[in-house]
């Protein structure tokens, strides 16, 4: 199956978030760009069209902070967040969230993000 693209660009296409390009390494890791929501959901469409292939490579939204609550202080690179939807769910086993917990508390950062993308 395939997201439901247009209720994503509804909700989020103004956001914008951390494009990791997977064919390409730098120090053990793939080097990421900030891109709008909207660019990134159009290069999947065309991805998925061009039989899983683009001349850019895989592109794989990494480490979007889509439930952010405003606790950062303002910083454009991290993008934009949408604290007022209800994305965001501790799954039962892991209910002793001891991460999240502290740095809610401490008003810091978080550790939820969001990872999606084409296969391949």
């Amino acid at each position: 199956g395939k997201p439901n693209f247009e209720h994503l660009l509804q909700k989020f296409g103004e956001a914008v978030v951390p494009v990791a390009n997977c064919d390409v390494k730098e120090y053990n890791s793939n080097p990421k760009e900030q891109l709008p929501f909207k660019e990134f959901v159009e290069y999947w469409r065309e991805y998925i069209r061009n039989g899983h292939r683009s001349s850019r490579g895989c592109l794989y939204l990494k480490d979007w902070h889509l439930s952010r609550s405003g606790l950062i202080p303002k910083a454009p690179a991290l993008g934009i967040a949408f604290p007022e939807e209800d994305v965001y769910t501790t799954p039962v086993y892991f209910s002793s969230d001891w991460l999240n917990e502290y740095w809610d508390a401490v008003a810091v950062d978080d550790f939820r993000f969001v990872y999606m993308g084409p296969k391949g």
